[in-house]
């Protein structure tokens, strides 16, 4: 495994997502999946107040309270949209003080190390943001906080009033992230582009990328063929673009001795310039494994440009 100090303390090189912890994914099998992250040599776990309406937190810090592991970190998220309320924006301080402390109650913590507003609302001024994030850290509610699914201009903003009022900014940014061409995305998500990549890459940002195993759209085609893909993925990544970077992932694969699905891994853990974290997801062990698997291997920089064409 690879390591990387960027947020401060030794941190994998990939996060271990827990979207279906509680929604599809049983406590027994998240704890397995947990168990075997850490032993793989995994530090950090994603997790949100929307995920499974909370759950996820609980079984996430169950798992924490039962296994005192004091070398794991768990980074939260909360500010979403309310799923019963539509697109109702909650990147307010009644909405987001009411999903930390839920949070923390969930999680059994008194401090979260990492907290991220899950959306963003362009119509709230960024000197806003700052103000309430610097808050809730002068109230030990929270040591760092970062922008999930936010714009870079908007990153930017906050924190150049952060710097002006001598104030703590946004500290890393998460977005969705992984080496295939999307053909569109959701309403409220943010995805990577060339112009957001420099960005990060001057402002030396961290990322977090969600989404970044492209919904194992390489990893199935490989394995069983087009037929193997999810409709959502079908939507989002069928497209004569990305089977030909398929090809690509298949010479590095036999290359590397690997399966495509670990030089998928390996490409976005190989991303130093921002400094990139994957959010990995897994319903089996098997699949903890093989992902894991990639961080061991180093792409050359002509292989990233050969996955990353579009922005790099």
């Amino acid at each position: 495994m690879r390591y990387s100090y960027a947020f401060g303390e030794k941190a994998s090189k990939m996060f271990l997502g827990t979207a279906y912890f509680g929604d599809g994914i049983s406590q027994k099998d998240a704890f397995a999946i947990m168990d075997r992250f850490r032993e793989n040599g995994g530090t950090h776990i994603d997790t949100a107040r929307l995920y499974a309406n909370g759950k996820a937190e609980e079984i996430v810090g169950k798992w924490l309270y039962e296994t005192k592991a004091p070398q794991m970190h768990v980074f939260t998220k909360g500010g979403y949209y309310d799923p019963d309320a539509g697109e109702e924006s909650r990147v307010t301080p009644k909405a987001i003080i009411s999903d930390l402390e839920k949070s923390l109650e969930a999680l059994n913590v008194n401090t979260i190390e990492f907290y991220w507003l899950h959306r963003d609302d362009r119509v709230i001024e960024p000197g806003e943001v700052a103000e309430l994030m610097n808050s809730l850290v002068k109230a030990g509610k929270i040591k760092k906080f970062g922008a999930s699914n936010w714009q870079s201009d908007r990153i930017q903003a906050v924190n150049d009033y952060a710097q002006k009022h001598s104030l703590m900014g946004f500290s890393a940014s998460q977005l969705r992230f992984n080496p295939a061409h999307c053909l569109g995305e959701r309403g409220g998500l943010v995805g990577m582009d060339k112009a957001e990549f420099e960005f990060y890459k001057n402002a030396r940002m961290p990322v977090v990328a969600y989404s970044s195993q492209a919904k194992g759209f390489f990893s199935k085609v490989a394995e069983y063929g087009v037929g193997a893909l999810s409709q959502k993925a079908k939507v989002r990544y069928l497209c004569e673009e990305n089977l030909e970077k398929l090809e690509v992932m298949k010479a590095l694969a036999q290359k590397y001795d690997c399966s495509v699905g670990a030089i998928v891994c390996s490409a976005m853990c190989s991303i130093n310039y921002p400094d990139t974290f994957p959010v990995i997801g897994a319903s089996r062990i098997s699949q903890i494994d093989d992902s894991m698997s990639g961080a061991d291997i180093v792409l050359t920089g002509e292989e990233l440009k050969m996955i990353f064409k579009e922005i790099m």
